[in-house]
């Protein structure tokens, strides 16, 4: 999964997305389901919120593998949230975004192609750490694999937890100390 981007595969990966959504709008539009159409723009709205926020983390290669993950054929989709706004976090970016990659390849390892597998996560700022809360639902097919990868980490992050809430759900809690 490259990343060298350019500026007109970016364009590119965007204008699909934009299409993608208008047609949406416009096809209900046309069949008179209003609150439809009303309710894809709300979650238009919400999304470009949030990445907004994201974007003002100041964390830019974290921000970049995000905003592009869903173009990149993971066998799971992402949704993010950042749960409290605040600028400029005192994280390393470098270490975050190759940490967060390194997660989204190992979730994309052990979970299975066929099932519509999604990873929700939240960010969440606190005094002198960022909480990220991670819920997977999908199949994972080998949990002990992702386990090992998790917690086999020395230094980078702080701190991890890991619970089956549900034969097809997974929340991990990972806490990155600010610097």
């Amino acid at each position: 999964m490259s990343e060298n981007w350019t500026v007109v595969e970016m364009l590119r990966h965007t204008r699909h997305e934009w299409l993608n959504r208008l047609q949406l709008i416009k096809g209900n539009l046309s069949m008179g389901k209003t609150e439809q159409a009303k309710r894809i723009m709300d979650e238009i709205v919400q999304e470009m919120q949030q990445e907004a926020l994201l974007s003002n983390l100041k964390l830019y290669r974290f921000a970049e593998l995000l905003l592009t993950h869903n173009w990149k054929g993971y066998r799971f989709r992402l949704e993010y949230e950042i749960v409290k706004g605040q600028d400029n976090l005192r994280l390393d970016d470098q270490l975050l975004t190759d940490w967060t990659r390194g997660f989204f390849d190992e979730l994309n390892r052990v979970s299975l192609p066929i099932n519509d597998n999604i990873l929700y996560m939240a960010i969440e700022p606190e005094n002198d750490a960022v909480r990220f809360l991670f819920q997977f639902h999908g199949i994972i097919e080998n949990e002990p694999e992702l386990k090992n990868w998790l917690f086999c980490k020395e230094a980078y992050p702080d701190h991890v937890t890991y619970k089956q809430v549900s034969e097809n759900e997974y929340q991990i809690q990972v806490l990155f100390c600010l610097e």
